[in-house]
């Protein structure tokens, strides 16, 4: 089972708990997570699950999708990873999930804040 807790900042705004084998992630209401926020494209990132692990893929967000603060096209989730979209987080929780180092499988409207030009000066 697969937990989600979406943030903005310190404030809670929702929990996702499912067994879907694919998610989607965006601005547009047609999303299973939706994240009303100028700075997410409307289909930001796809979660799929294959056999017992999660993916998470960046589709092309003009913004990027961050894994612990590191910027990915596509990543293999472990229980505890923090995926960070625009200015909201998304705290992943995998019931019986993977401790395993994962694999790094490595961008609508250009974000400009402080944090996003924090998160790309870490990534060059």
């Amino acid at each position: 089972m697969l937990k989600i807790t979406l943030q903005l900042g310190d404030k809670l705004l929702a929990t996702y708990e499912t067994d879907n084998d694919d998610l989607s992630i965006g601005r547009s209401a047609s999303n299973d997570i939706r994240i009303d926020n100028l700075a997410v494209s409307s289909q930001h990132a796809k979660i799929r699950k294959v056999m017992n692990t999660y993916l998470i893929e960046d589709l092309k967000s003009t913004n990027g999708t961050f894994v612990n603060e590191k910027q990915i096209d596509r990543y293999e989730l472990i229980d505890g990873d923090r995926v960070t979209i625009g200015k909201h987080s998304l705290l992943f929780s995998i019931s019986g999930g993977s401790k395993k180092p994962p694999f790094d499988a490595d961008k609508t409207m250009i974000l400009d804040t402080e944090k996003q030009r924090e998160l790309l000066d870490k990534n060059r």
